[in-house]
């Protein structure tokens, strides 16, 4: 298994496994878009096996205004079904891990539904800890 951040090259590889994971269709062009327009904020990471891409992660990195270290949250996380339970989700967290704590991040944020007790088992299993803040949105729309 490899882990590497994602190119541009890499575009029709997340729109495919983007629309696997949260049911969103994107052009590889439109892909290419999106990642060129979050180039200094969030980044992609691929996860692949003998050259197939299995899944992906998201690391997104922002400067805070009032903290001396940087915003760091896992913004998604995906492994196709076939290669589940084989350590790659884990590996992802892991390599997201590294690229926060080498950009200064002192801890790395993680939003799941309160609804998805198998992935808060598997963030726990990692050494996540369920805090206390609740997540509240203003729709715009």
């Amino acid at each position: 298994m490899d882990i590497r951040v994602a190119t541009l090259a890499d575009a029709r590889i997340l729109a495919d496994l983007n629309a696997d994971f949260n049911g969103v269709q994107m052009t590889p062009e439109r892909m290419a878009e999106q990642m060129l327009r979050c180039y200094d904020v969030e980044r992609a990471l691929i996860a692949g096996i003998d050259g197939t891409a299995v899944g992906f992660a998201c690391l997104r990195l922002i400067p805070w205004l009032c903290y001396d270290t940087p915003y760091a949250e896992l913004t998604e996380l995906f492994v196709r079904e076939p290669f589940r339970r084989r350590g790659i989700a884990s590996a992802l967290v892991a390599h997201a891990q590294g690229l926060a704590r080498a950009a200064g991040a002192n801890e790395l944020r993680i939003l799941t539904g309160r609804d998805n007790p198998a992935a808060r088992a598997f963030y726990r299993k990692l050494g996540c800890a369920e805090e206390d803040e609740v997540l509240l949105i203003l729709h715009l729309v």
